[in-house]
């Protein structure tokens, strides 16, 4: 997780080249993310890491990442789980980008993530 953190801070930082208003957040509770209402199913349940943009004196979420293994996959407890949370994001507008932990170490494959992302906000 830590050198997709560092690829995804990176990819941000050169598609905003000039601009300082997008943070990155590791392992940010759904609770504090989404509305209290939907996030309460979700308490202690974790997203990966979250896209944040300043918009004045606030930070407000743009998007979740999930990294995502063959245990979210093969086990139904964890695969449930997710789709719950995918469905709580949806309800509540926020996008969610589901990337393979194969992937976590190529910068240019979440570059263009990001960028598909923004271009398509």
């Amino acid at each position: 997780e830590e050198a997709f953190l560092q690829n995804l801070t990176h990819a941000l930082e050169n598609i905003w080249l000039t601009q300082n208003r997008f943070q990155v957040q590791r392992e940010v509770a759904v609770s504090e993310v989404l509305p209290e209402q939907g996030a309460a199913l979700f308490y202690s349940d974790r997203f990966d890491f979250v896209v944040y943009e300043q918009q004045r004196e606030r930070e407000v979420p743009v998007l979740a990442i999930e990294l995502e293994g063959r245990e979210h996959l093969e086990e139904e407890v964890k695969k449930r789980r997710e789709e719950k949370k995918q469905e709580l994001c949806r309800r509540f507008d926020l996008q969610v980008i589901r990337v393979e932990n194969t992937y976590a170490r190529r910068y240019n494959h979440i570059k263009e993530i990001l960028m598909n992302f923004f271009r398509n906000s």
